[in-house]
């Protein structure tokens, strides 16, 4: 247990084995709020050092070790921290990827090496799974870190004003807190991987020119914790839930170009929960038609097994149909793949990087192994090429209080060509048309505290969402109808073709009868000789735009971030300043305010 001492002048503790939480004596000299106090403080002290003691694997003595934490909203820093993790752990290291949400688990303290790996989400925001972190992090109640040494890679999108935003704050931070910096920070755009893999190539440059001696870590535990197996743990993010699709439709039958479906997915006995709001992720499969191409072409044995990143033995078909990303091409995928071929045209051009993007660009891994032929002695060594297969998020189209136990989705299945071949989006085409009925999805949901209806119901609300960035309004407009919610609810939408892209029309026609959408305005870009997109409806409607927000109407935007998100802004821009009586710094800090009190709120991708 902790013995608690005391004298005239101090109260300390002293720590054998076990920890309970220590009496303070009768006798002891504080009033009943110090007294208060001092059980609170020595209540969260206690977790801390149980939390400390099991924060490093017995098996962690004698060897470097170094932590990976990583803050992620759609997986890609995760995969990035478990696969860094890895190739330590196989240089003879102790490394740990752990999800920022299980803080709790890791004492920083006493952590000799720590990665950060994070995403910005939102405005400048951390990862849902990391802001109970980053607010004890950037607290006073943060210990110093001056005992450890630190590295952070950002992963972000340059179309957003915040780009990478939280790994700057973490960089600063950890410095703030006495940590030593061992390799700049390394800021990544939407294409992250190989800036990813620069990073850590100087990180474990720079760990070699320390020593790694200097990590090397003494602690001991009571031996190994007991693990829940995997029927223990509830569905989530650990445990996707297998979903079956119910119900499916083309929203748009009469387009021949276009093909964008409504999926209902069952949830019934998965104990996931939802708000309107959220996303969901789902974990897609391969195109089986894709794969047994390369399979037929790939220069060996194919009808074997592989071990699969979670440690799983499966035949390689379905190794490559479940588990691994067999589409993209990276220039650290190339620079492997050049060490397997003899091909002179990759010899001239492997450490050129503007000649290998172009040599990429548009290709998938099946023209690699058209082009390129490489030696491959086994289907282990081809999928160890390969990354884990990501899942993708999607904004939910329902809301849970009229549709309980299912969970709604409005996808568009991407497609294209290059290079003389059909390609297809993975998600996309999957869960269009890939799905037999009745087949299931791996799924788990996704929070966003970033994009939430006002708490108080009678404020009225503006959507804006052209295209599938519908998704969400129309769960909006399902909870307002459940709630009987009295706010007003005004929504902006826009497709190319009245006739074949009016998405859930007969819905939303409903909606008008019932009182609940108090108006709807379209914009068509291709039915007529001009382009008319949302941003120009908001324009047209500009001063009754303005009486909303400025009586206090909150201003969502859902969709496309390259293009439609900032016209979208520009346009409220504008119509502030003009009613507002604002000149352009005035409007500017009127939509930062906007932002501030979550009055203007983006789903943008």
């Amino acid at each position: 247990m902790l013995y608690l001492h005391y004298s005239d002048r101090a109260l300390y503790l002293t720590q054998p084995m076990a920890i309970t939480i220590p009496e303070i004596p009768e006798d002891a000299p504080f009033s009943a709020e110090q007294r208060q106090w001092l059980k609170s403080y020595l209540t969260d002290l206690t977790k801390s050092i149980s939390a400390g003691a099991q924060a490093i694997p017995s098996s962690a003595a004698g060897k470097p070790r170094a932590l990976f934490l990583y803050g992620s909203q759609s997986g890609n820093a995760q995969a990035l921290s478990e696969g860094f993790a890895e190739r330590f752990m196989e240089n003879g290291w102790s490394a740990d990827a752990v999800d920022m949400e299980d803080y709790g688990t890791v004492n920083l303290q006493m952590e000799p090496l720590v990665f950060i790996i994070t995403s910005t989400w939102g405005e400048g925001d951390p990862p849902d799974n990391a802001i109970e972190f980053w607010e004890k992090f950037s607290s006073d109640e943060q210990s110093r870190l001056e005992n450890s040494r630190f590295s952070v890679l950002a992963l972000g999108d340059t179309n957003y004003a915040d780009f990478c935003e939280m790994g700057k704050r973490f960089d600063a931070r950890l410095e703030e807190l006495g940590a030593k910096r061992i390799a700049a920070r390394v800021d990544c755009d939407v294409d992250y991987e190989d800036p990813a893999e620069e990073w850590f190539r100087v990180v474990s440059s720079k760990i070699e020119e320390i020593g790694k001696e200097v990590f090397t870590t003494t602690v001991t535990t009571n031996g190994a914790s007991e693990v829940a197996s995997l029927e223990d743990i509830p569905f989530g993010k650990k445990r996707p839930f297998p979903a079956a699709l119910s119900f499916r439709k083309q929203l748009n039958p009469t387009s021949t170009d276009r093909d964008t479906r409504h999926i209902e997915l069952n949830l019934e006995g998965s104990g996931l929960e939802y708000e309107v709001g959220d996303a969901i992720a789902t974990f897609p499969k391969n195109d089986a038609a894709l794969i047994d191409e390369m399979l037929s072409i790939l220069p060996f044995n194919t009808a074997v097994s592989v071990t699969t990143p979670d440690g799983a033995k499966k035949p390689l078909r379905d190794a490559l149909r479940e588990d691994y990303s067999i589409r993209q091409i990276t220039k650290s995928l190339m620079k492997k793949w050049h060490a397997l071929t003899c091909h002179p045209y990759l010899d001239a051009i492997i450490e050129d990087d503007k000649a290998l993007d172009e040599l990429i660009e548009g290709k998938e891994i099946i023209d690699l192994i058209y082009d390129f032929p490489a030696d491959f002695k086994s289907g282990q060594d081809f999928v160890n090429l390969l990354r884990r297969l990501q899942p993708r998020l999607y904004s939910i189209a329902s809301s849970p209080k009229k549709h309980p136990n299912e969970v709604h989705l409005t996808v568009a299945k991407v497609t294209y060509e290059a290079h003389g071949r059909v390609r297809n989006g993975v998600c996309s085409t999957f869960l269009c048309e890939g799905m037999a009925e009745d087949e299931e999805v791996r799924v788990f949901m996704q929070p966003t505290k970033h994009f939430k209806l006002p708490e108080d119901p009678s404020r009225d609300v503006i959507m804006v969402g052209p295209g599938t960035g519908i998704a969400p309004f129309r769960a909006f407009l399902e909870e307002r109808e459940v709630t009987e919610a009295p706010g007003r609810n005004w929504l902006f939408f826009g497709n190319p073709h009245e006739a074949s892209d009016y998405f859930y029309k007969d819905e939303f026609d409903e909606m008008q009868k019932s009182g609940v959408l108090s108006r709807i305005d379209v914009a068509w870009s291709r039915d007529q000789a001009y382009k008319i997109y949302v941003q120009d409806k908001i324009r047209e409607f500009s001063e009754e735009v303005w009486n909303w927000i400025d009586g206090g109407a909150h201003f969502y935007v859902c969709g496309d971030a390259n293009y439609m998100a900032p016209d979208v802004e520009k346009a409220l821009f504008e119509l502030i300043r003009k009613y507002g009586n604002l000149n352009d710094q005035g409007a500017a800090d009127y939509i930062k305010r906007l932002k501030d009190e979550h009055r203007y709120q983006r789903d943008v991708y």
